[in-house]
């Protein structure tokens, strides 16, 4: 999969645009090559700078990026995944950790994120070092250009990292959505793994986190035809309220409404949460 960097690398030489001349008074040439190379993150202001320089509009090249994006997860990954074979993803996910510790792409660590992710949602033990979620926080917190594949990134460690940085990483990508809803589908990935970072939350007891972010996301103007994200998140309100106060019948009555309205799988997926939430309420 290419990088941002590697996009605008690849627009740059189009150009015959030099690293010295599309990095003068912006950063060093050096620090532009490692960008270019997925090795370092950049301030977004640098990047817009960079832009300019190579004749670009930020619109344009976030049009460019999502054009060009490809999804590249090794097939043995996908079909350990889909199997559900815990030895194989922890084998796969070790693996492709030292793949990353030792060529320092930020893609090889998205690789890692994955099956980190699915080990952690079978077992419920996280294979993510420490010194790789700290790394992880910091090319996430400095993201400012949300494209789906960075959404997706985050959706992938909302339960591997600190609940504070999880609220952190959350707040930046709210901060930044006027540029991920210019696109529909962006701006539905973004709803989803907002509200996955805030049961996460939830689910490790940070419940004024979990709140500070709602009361965020009510924030936003909903379109009409995402509506059903306002549904989700009053779910989650109702259930912050259930462990402040323990009455479960809050909850009980949101999800009858929202099963005489029809919505059978919601419902399903709303009473699992609350299940999980109750347990852990009593424990």
């Amino acid at each position: 999969m290419t990088s941002i960097g590697e996009k605008f690398r690849k627009l740059r030489k189009e150009q015959n645009i030099t690293l010295v001349q599309a990095s003068k008074g912006i950063c060093d040439p050096s620090n532009l090559s490692r960008w270019e190379n997925g090795k370092i993150t950049l301030e977004f202001n640098k990047v817009l700078a960079l832009l300019n320089h190579i004749h670009v509009t930020p619109t344009e090249f976030i049009n460019y990026a999502k054009l060009k994006q490809e999804n590249e997860i090794p097939q043995e990954y996908i079909e350990a995944i889909d199997k559900e074979d815990n030895a194989q993803i922890k084998t796969l996910a070790l693996k492709q950790l030292k793949i990353y510790h030792t060529k320092r792409k930020i893609y090889d660590l998205y690789l890692a994120i994955i099956l980190c992710n699915q080990y952690l949602l079978i077992t419920g033990e996280n294979l993510l070092p420490f010194q790789d979620q700290m790394h992880l926080y910091t090319y996430l917190s400095k993201t400012t250009i949300w494209t789906s594949w960075d959404l997706s990134f985050f959706g992938n460690c909302v339960f591997m990292i600190k609940p504070d940085k999880v609220y952190a990483i959350a707040m930046n990508v709210l901060h930044n959505h006027s540029l991920a809803d210019q696109d529909v589908n962006n701006l539905m990935v973004m709803l989803g793994i907002l509200g996955d970072a805030t049961i996460s939350l939830i689910f490790r007891k940070d419940v004024i986190h979990a709140q500070k972010l709602l009361n965020e996301i009510k924030a936003i103007e909903m379109p009409h035809y995402l509506e059903f994200f306002t549904l989700v998140f009053t779910f989650l309100e109702k259930v912050i309220q259930y462990t402040k106060t323990h009455d479960k019948q809050i909850v009980l009555t949101f999800i009858d409404i929202v099963q005489n309205l029809g919505l059978i799988k919601s419902t399903n997926i709303f009473i699992d949460i609350f299940k999980h939430v109750q347990v852990l309420t009593d424990y």
